[in-house]
């Protein structure tokens, strides 16, 4: 899966500030960001199980925490992670279970 270059889930981010007028604070932010949102999405346990806690769980005691990141970019943390919920569920809902995988396949005679 390849990175992509700004999660989707921002409101409009084109239409609040053009990327040539960002600091390389916020470009810094920006990557942590989708870095996070990729591996939200990945299928490598560890770095989801990060990913959800930078997220959901990860306090205001850093600049590249997200909710001071939220904060600079002038993002509603509350919104954001809302929209971040409804693509998880939808995400779930859609990934077929082990069981259903297993029934799908087609048996070989031996």
């Amino acid at each position: 899966m390849g990175r992509s270059s700004i999660p989707p889930f921002p409101p409009a981010l084109e239409a609040r500030r053009s990327l040539q007028k960002m600091s390389g604070i916020e470009h810094l932010m920006i990557a942590v960001v989708s870095t996070a949102f990729d591996d939200l999405r990945g299928h490598d346990t560890r770095q989801r199980d990060t990913a959800v806690k930078y997220f959901f769980n990860d306090p205001e005691t850093h600049v590249l925490s997200f909710p001071s990141v939220c904060r600079q970019m002038d993002w509603s943390v509350s919104a954001v992670r809302r929209r971040l919920m409804q693509t998880l569920t939808a995400r779930v809902r859609a990934t077929p279970t082990p069981a259903a995988v297993a029934n799908a396949q087609p048996r070989r005679r031996v």
